[in-house]
């Protein structure tokens, strides 16, 4: 559904850990993929990378 609305990115942030759980994540439409425990500062740089990777609208 959040894709119907627009370029909104999706980031999961989860315990589970799998390779096939992250694979479906993926699969399923997320743009990245996390477990926990994580680090805030990583999960800052990935929210970053997210953000740069939209295209802008114009005003």
């Amino acid at each position: 559904m959040l894709r119907q609305n627009g370029d909104t990115p999706v980031l999961m942030l989860t315990a589970r850990s799998t390779e096939d759980d992250v694979l479906l994540g993926l699969e399923v439409g997320a743009d990245d993929y996390m477990t926990k425990p994580y680090s805030p500062r990583e999960l800052l740089a990935r929210i970053n990378q997210a953000m740069r990777a939209v295209p802008l609208s114009p005003a």
